[in-house]
């Protein structure tokens, strides 16, 4: 038998305690750790969105002015048409200014459009690539 065995129980409970005091501090760093860097991730995470919403506005900004170009282009084809529909003499001239006017107006509008899904393309790529990055952030800090 222990020769003083509230000296022993003492000493256990003391150890015990110190040992619980370590643990705690212990999972007090790691969650701090976990904090700092989840702090981190979403500081960054909100930095790219930032990015990507200021470059999808400036080419949304374009992809409008362009679709602006596209409807002044077509009105003045309209009424350049219509001007020279009013000074026709014979139906040959006729068919023929329709059909410059038909090209005229189709070739506007497939070249705005190759412009505009340019355009559209750019702000998907833009989107991809932020959101990429930022991924990428999150496993490299990790």
């Amino acid at each position: 038998m222990a020769k003083n065995p509230t000296h022993f129980a003492e000493r256990t409970t003391e150890e015990a305690m110190q040992g619980t005091i370590h643990g705690m501090s212990w999972m007090r760093e790691i969650v701090e750790q976990n904090l700092d860097q989840s702090r981190m991730m979403l500081e960054n995470l909100l930095t790219i969105t930032r990015k990507a919403v200021d470059d999808i506005d400036h080419q949304s900004s374009e992809f409008h002015r362009r679709s602006l170009l596209v409807a002044e282009e077509t009105l003045s084809n309209t009424f350049d048409f219509v001007h020279k529909l009013v000074r026709v003499r014979e139906p040959k001239e006729l068919a023929q200014l329709h059909a410059d006017f038909a090209s005229r107006q189709t070739q506007t509008i497939v070249d705005q459009g190759k412009e505009l899904m340019h355009e559209a393309n750019e702000i998907t790529k833009t989107t991809t690539q932020a959101a990429a990055e930022a991924s990428r952030e999150r496993f490299e800090a990790a």
